[in-house]
This record gives C-alpha cells, sequence and structure tokens, in this order.
C-alpha cells in the first residue's frame, strides 16, 4: 500500500522531478518506508512506499521495464501474483523481485489491456509507455484505491496531465493550486451522499477515476477514460441452498487465505458483526491464533466491544480490545477535519482511525468486513423497500412521515426512531437507487434550492445525478438500490473513508468480501438468498450459522458510528456556532444563514434532530476554510 503521484507533459518534455517529488512527499503518511522518483521524456513518476511484500530495495518504486521502454507507479496489492509470475516466467520474462509489482509491470507488456481481466486486488496505478508516448491511469473494480487527476492546460488535458493519491497532493502543483475553485454540483451531491461521487470531485478542475475505470492520455488525443470492468446484476444462478451456501463459503474461504499473503504482520477488524465475523473466521481457521482488534465506546447505543469479544472467545483469536473515552474520539474531530483535503461527513471515519491506530501497534496489514452490505442486502433500508415497493411512490405518504417524525422528541441515540422517520420520509417520492440516496442523504434533494445560496444553488438540480447514473438498466429496484450501494456508496462512500482513516497511519485494510470471485458469485444469487423477508444477507448467515455463537447472527444490525448530535450540543457547540455563523455564511455565498441558523436553533433546543445536515456543513465550512482559504 503507498501513495503514488505523476506528471505527463507534451512535445517529451522533462516533468520537473522536484515538483513530482514534493507531490509525493505531501502522501507520506500512506507510504513512510521509501520514495522514489523516476521520470523519462514526457512523463515522471513519485512514490511512497509501505512495505508489504518483499520488503527488499529490488522492490523499490517507481519501477522500470529492463529495457527501458515503460515505467509504472503502484499503489495496492494484486493477490493473484504468484500465479501470473509463473506464467510470465514461462513467456521468457526475467524476475529481479519477489514483488507484485514487477509481475504488474511484465503483464502490462505481454497481455496489454487483457493483463487488466486477469489481476485481481485493489490498485490504482500510473503506467506510462515510451514507445507509445501515453499515459495509463487504472483504479481496481470496486475503486478501494483512490485515484485524482487534474487537465493541465484546459479541459481535454492537451497540454498534460497531473495525477495522485490525495487531492492534497495535487495541490503541489501551482497550475492545480492556482485554478483551485469549488464545483456547485459537487457541493450539491456532497450534501446529499455526505462525500463526492465520481467523476467529480470537490474542486471543479480535478477529476476522480471511477471504480474499475482507466484513463489514458497522449498529447494527440489528450485524455479519454474507459470502463473497463463493472459489476454485472440481474443474472440468477440456480442451485440447492446447501450447495450454494457451502459455495459462498468455499470463495469467502479462499478470498480470506490470498488476503493473509504478507511479509509483514496481519490482522483482522472484528466488530461482532455477521461479515467481519466471518471474515476473522475464516482467517482462523486457516492462521492459528490470528489478532483481531476491536474498540468499545461509553455510550451503549454505540457500542459493539462485547459482541466481538463474544466471537473472539468462540474463535480462540488473539483478541485486543481498547474502550474509548467520548474525550478521545471529541479530541480527534480537529485533527480529522485539519488532514481532510476534500470533504467527508461521515462520522465513523473518527472510530476507525481509532481502530486502524490500535491494529497499527502490532500489525501492518488489516482484514475488514466491508463490502457484504452492498452485495448482499445488508442494509434495513433493502428490508423498508421490499415492504414499500407494493405501493406506488408518494409525496403525501413522506410529508406524513416528516410530520410524524417531527412530533416525536429528539434524541441522541444511534438511529432513534425519531431519526429513522425522519430520513424515511425523504425518500417516499421516489423508488430504486434514487430512494435509496434520499435515504441517506443529510439534505432532502428538493431542500437544496432554499439551503444553497446564489453561488451554489446551480449545482441542486444534479444533486442526485450518481444515484441515477448507478441505476440505470436495471431490472428491479432491488437490482438498481444494488447497484446505488455498490458504485456510489460503497467505492466513494465506505472505502474512501476506511482508505482515509488507515492509511493515516499507515495500514493497509484488505476486504476478503470484495473478492472478484465473491462479488461475482453474490450478485447473480436469486433476491431470496440475499434477502428473506426481514433477515437480510441470508446466505451469509447460513454459512456463519456454524462457526460463531448464535446471538451474534440474531442481533439487530448497529452502525459504526459517533454521537455527533449530542456533541453538537455540547463540546462540539461553540465550534458549530462560530464556523457556521450567519456572518461567515453571508461573506461566502454559498449556504442562507436564515436555513442554518434555524436547524442549528432547533438542533440545540432539541426540537429536531439535525445531525446529519450541521455535521456536512461543518465539515464542507471547514473544509473551505483550510483549502480555498489558505494561498
Amino acid at each position: 500500500m503507498c501513495g503514488i503521484a505523476g506528471l505527463a507533459l507534451p512535445d517529451d518534455v522533462l516533468p520537473d522531478a522536484a515538483l513530482v517529488r514534493a507531490m509525493a512527499d505531501r502522501l507520506a503518511h500512506r507510504g513512510p518506508d521509501a520514495h522514489g522518483v523516476l521520470a523519462m521524456p514526457g512523463c515522471t513518476f513519485g512514490h511512497r512506499r509501505l512495505s508489504i511484500v518483499d520488503l527488499s530495495a529490488l522492490a523499490a518504486q517507481p519501477m522500470r521495464s529492463p529495457d527501458e521502454s515503460a515505467m509504472l507507479t503502484f499503489n495496492g496489492e494484486i493477490y493473484d501474483f504468484a500465479a501470473l509470475r509463473d506464467e510470465l516466467v514461462s513467456l521468457g520474462y526475467v524476475f529481479r523481485s519477489r514483488s507484485d509489482t514487477e509481475v504488474l509491470l511484465h503483464a502490462l507488456d505481454a497481455w496489454g489491456d487483457a493483463a487488466l481481466q486477469r489481476i485481481h486486488g485493489m490498485f490504482a496505478f500510473g503506467y506510462w509507455s515510451a514507445r507509445d508516448r501515453a499515459l495509463t491511469l487504472v483504479r481496481d473494480r470496486f475503486g478501494k484505491k483512490p485515484l485524482y487527476y487534474a487537465p493541465l492546460g484546459d479541459d481535454s488535458g492537451r497540454g498534460g496531465v497531473a495525477f495522485a493519491s490525495e487531492l492534497s497532493a495535487l495541490l503541489v502543483h501551482p497550475e492545480v493550486r492556482a485554478r483551485r475553485e469549488v464545483d456547485p454540483v459537487a457541493v450539491a451531491q456532497y450534501l446529499v451522499h455526505e462525500f463526492v461521487p465520481q467523476p467529480r470531485s470537490i474542486l471543479a478542475q480535478v477529476r476522480k477515476l471511477g471504480p474499475g475505470e482507466r484513463l489514458r492520455w497522449s498529447a494527440r488525443e489528450g485524455i479519454t477514460r474507459e470502463r473497463w470492468w463493472a459489476p454485472r446484476t440481474g443474472v440468477r444462478l440456480r442451485g440447492d441452498e446447501r450447495e450454494l451456501t457451502q459455495e459462498l463459503s468455499r470463495r469467502v474461504e479462499r478470498a480470506v487465505s490470498r488476503r493473509l499473503v504478507a511479509d509483514v504482520p496481519v490482522g483482522v477488524f472484528l466488530s461482532g458483526g455477521i461479515d467481519s465475523s466471518f471474515v476473522a473466521a475464516c482467517a482462523a481457521a486457516t492462521h492459528p491464533r490470528v489478532k483481531t482488534f476491536a474498540i468499545g465506546f461509553d455510550d451503549p447505543s454505540f457500542d459493539e466491544s462485547a459482541h466481538a469479544a463474544l466471537v473472539a472467545r468462540h474463535l480462540g483469536t488473539d483478541h485486543v480490545t481498547e474502550v474509548l473515552s467520548e474525550r478521545a474520539l471529541i479530541d480527534l474531530v480537529a485533527p480529522t477535519l485539519d488532514a481532510m483535503d476534500e470533504p467527508h461527513a461521515d462520522s465513523s471515519i473518527l472510530p476507525t482511525t481509532m481502530l486502524a491506530r490500535l491494529a497499527r501497534r502490532d500489525v501492518t496489514v488489516a482484514l475488514g468486513g466491508d463490502g457484504g452490505d452492498e452485495i448482499l442486502a445488508g442494509y434495513p433500508t433493502f428490508v423498508a423497500d421490499q415492504v414499500l415497493s407494493r405501493l406506488p411512490p408518494s409525496a403525501s405518504a413522506g410529508r406524513l412521515l416528516g410530520a410524524l417524525a417531527r412530533l416525536m422528541p429528539a434524541t441522541d441515540a444511534n438511529f432513534s426512531t425519531a431519526f429513522k422517520l425522519q430520513q424515511m420520509a425523504q425518500g417516499m417520492r421516489s423508488r430504486g437507487a434514487e430512494r435509496h440516496a434520499r435515504w441517506l442523504a443529510p439534505v432532502d434533494p428538493d431542500s437544496l434550492p432554499s439551503l444553497l445560496g446564489d453561488a451554489l444553488r446551480s449545482g441542486a438540480a444534479h444533486s442526485l445525478d450518481a444515484a441515477r447514473a448507478a441505476g440505470l438498466g436495471a431490472a428491479t429496484d432491488f437490482d438498481a438500490a444494488t447497484a446505488f450501494y455498490l458504485q456510489v456508496y460503497l467505492s466513494e462512500g465506505v472505502l474512501q473513508k476506511v482508505d482515509r482513516a488507515t492509511m493515516r497511519v499507515s495500514l493497509e485494510a484488505r476486504a476478503p468480501l470484495l473478492d472478484t470471485d465473491v462479488v461475482t458469485f453474490c450478485l447473480a444469487l436469486p433476491e431470496s438468498l440475499r434477502l428473506r423477508g426481514t433477515t437480510t444477507k441470508y446466505l451469509l448467515r447460513k454459512a456463519l450459522g456454524a462457526r460463531v455463537p448464535r446471538s451474534i447472527l440474531e442481533r439487530p444490525k448497529k452502525g459504526f458510528g459517533a454521537p455527533v448530535g449530542r456533541w453538537l450540543r455540547g463540546p462540539l457547540r461553540e465550534l458549530m456556532l462560530d464556523t457556521l455563523s450567519p456572518a461567515r455564511l453571508r461573506a461566502t455565498g454559498w449556504f442562507s444563514p436564515a436555513v442554518v441558523e434555524r436547524a442549528m436553533g432547533e438542533h440545540l433546543s432539541g426540537a429536531r434532530d439535525h445531525r446529519k445536515l450541521l455535521y456536512s456543513l461543518l465539515v464542507l465550512e471547514h473544509w473551505r476554510r483550510r483549502w480555498l482559504e489558505a494561498a
């Protein structure tokens, strides 16, 4: 796991190595073990290395091909690299290292674009072909690793292109920094999703490569993007339930086994939920006394540590738990906001960061359960949609639910009844992918025009573009919702949160449930084997049944968050009032001071629960002051 950066320019110009090194050095937290810069006419790559496989200098990056016809800067892991290496050796390729980076470099030379279909893992990389004078940028199938890029000159990119793992590294480039302007559509989408979905970034001139996408650049053609892989929905497997359960177990076991391969210590994040428990069970079966890690909270409505401890005892893992005080999480808010070069309002980044810090004391790699909810209908919204799908969309039903939510007292509990009714009301007028996006939204998309000021109001009409695009072509509302969670919520929300939290402490996170073979299998399962009545992740629960205590299978889903609703009334109150003061909002013209002031007043009095709206605005306004006002 690493940080990558690069710069490609026309006319065989040799891009400034010092500039690229400075871009890469902004990513030192992603790769504290080594750094390097490599230049060829037309392109310069930078790299920061977190050593995982082959710790020697022979695996250093950026890496050049033996005939100097190509070079590669690579972030991630390829889990089937050993088999690919054997095949390449049979074709006559000679290897100097044991690294997956060298395997990828030779695979691209041997098979060209077809190499992408052969590699499986998590990755983002830049590949320069000296023969073609062309740059290729690639992101993995599910978007586990981020990749930002900025066209230089104009949007066509004929003046060149800069890229990096994080936005902060791109802002080292003087042209990118000088041109930084907020994208009104990105702001509207952020307020709906709590993050900015690709292809946009929060800055108008910077874009993100999407999951399963490839970008090509040459001086003659500029930038082109295309999808090299996409998940298939609507294909249904047939088979005996028992056989399908066994096949799911086999696929997850293989995926976990592949992700335990490393030349550094490996552990498992264990929340006590279905997904992480399955991963831990498979790891424990393969790796005696595997280390598992969990954190607990003072607030019982957020705490899952007892469930994690129960699973750990049952599996016999070497379990480490740390119970966090509320003060420890609150103290993490300010540095997290400062480090956030693109706004992300999911408060669970705070406990995720603390969990990563705990694990990093003992291991360099940690396996987690990300992906299970998306591929196996694990969210309670799937259950709600199953009931409501029998009814036509209804704006009046939404108004009724909203009124009912306003009659109930607001509480700070995680997923209180009033909070759930309030969120559900937002999705009653639509269906499919858009309904689920509305259910999760901090701001009702229909309310955006009244919230946004003149400077940003033009973006409101496009707030749901990403959700609608994800659901296009889906045969059923269920498939459309699955596509939204997989292509938008998971790739740009969950996975980027985990990437930022873990890489901030130089820890590599791996997601076995997002193995290509596992995802392909699960998306082809009949709907009834993913969601049966009110039982989510039905087949996964069947597969896990003999591995963990029954109480783990029967416990309700609990989110991994932080009590920001209470904090905004208490320890974060002054920060909120200062950051979102009417004077500041009038000065920027981004938001209506009256609408924001009313929301703060209702939240502080306990009349309404505006935690998602106010925390999203707090994160965004802090980002604006930190990254736009700075010289």
